[in-house]
């Protein structure tokens, strides 16, 4: 008996012990399978991630290329207006070379018209009288005639001679208006010389004295004498105003000469010689 309640003990012990066996085996077996699952969960979540990753890489890459293709993009844009900037300065220097141009040929054509004026031949006669530029005289006005006024039919160098130069020491003048109607024109002065009624009062006075005195007075002894009263400060200087008048000839512009002439550059010398003319006769 003894030995058969072994035996049957036995065997259920065995049993027992395999059920046990069987029971860690597959609680092992459903960790490791749980594991596995966990594993290849985590597995594919690596790989999810990674795709991700990869995509974020590219969007990352695509994005890069984007930025590469917005700064061509922004460097073209400003290329095109550099571009531009330089063809227009390119354009604005010649635009101010043209007009640079056009100023200086309108100046040309000013000035070559103003030489052309009554203005400018009554200005330059003036000037050339007080420089004693007998050339630049006769370009607008007959010095001799001028001359013949005071010095009857003395013979005019090419030069002024110092008494010539004494009659003009003091002249000034201002031109006032100018008026041109067709081929005449009409230039209104303001002239200032020396007092010629004064010189050639005192003139005829030592004239008539020597006459007295039974001396006889060449032309030159004549002229000596009136650049003497010229240069006495006693006559003094008067100022008129008087009309000079022009006749264009060959297209420039003469002046006439008239007593208003003759009066504005020897001030007092008509009234002297008219009075003389009105006592001989």
């Amino acid at each position: 008996m003894d030995k058969k309640k072994e035996e049957n003990i036995k065997p259920e012990n065995t049993k027992k012990e395999e059920k046990i066996d069987t029971k860690a085996f597959n609680k092992v077996d459903s960790k490791t399978k749980k594991e596995d699952v966990f594993s290849s969960i985590d597995e594919k979540n690596k790989e999810a991630k990674g795709k991700e990753v990869k995509k974020d890489n590219k969007g990352k890459n695509t994005s890069k290329e984007e930025v590469k293709g917005t700064v061509t993009v922004n460097k073209k844009v400003e290329e095109k207006p550099k571009e531009k900037v330089k063809s227009s300065g390119k354009k604005g220097k010649w635009i101010t070379l043209v007009i640079a141009l056009i100023c200086i040929v309108a100046i040309i054509v000013g000035i070559i018209f103003f030489m052309n004026t009554p203005y400018y031949a009554v200005s330059k006669a003036f000037k050339a009288i007080k420089g004693g530029n007998i050339n630049a005289i006769n370009k607008y006005v007959s010095y001799d005639s001028l001359m013949d006024s005071v010095t009857g039919s003395l013979d005019v160098g090419e030069e002024m001679s110092e008494f010539e130069k004494n009659c003009f020491s003091e002249f000034t003048f201002k031109i006032n208006t100018v008026k041109v109607e067709g081929e005449n024109a009409t230039v209104n002065v303001d002239t200032t010389n020396k007092n010629f009624r004064n010189a050639v009062t005192k003139w005829t006075q030592s004239i008539y004295q020597k006459f007295i005195n039974g001396e006889d007075i060449s032309n030159d002894q004549g002229i000596t004498l009136l650049n003497d009263c010229l240069s006495d400060s006693s006559i003094g200087t008067i100022t008129t105003n008087k009309d000079i008048t022009l006749t264009k000839v060959e297209g420039k512009w003469k002046i006439n000469v008239t007593d208003e002439l003759i009066d504005a550059i020897f001030p007092g010398m008509s009234e002297v010689v008219n009075s003389i003319e009105a006592l001989t006769e």
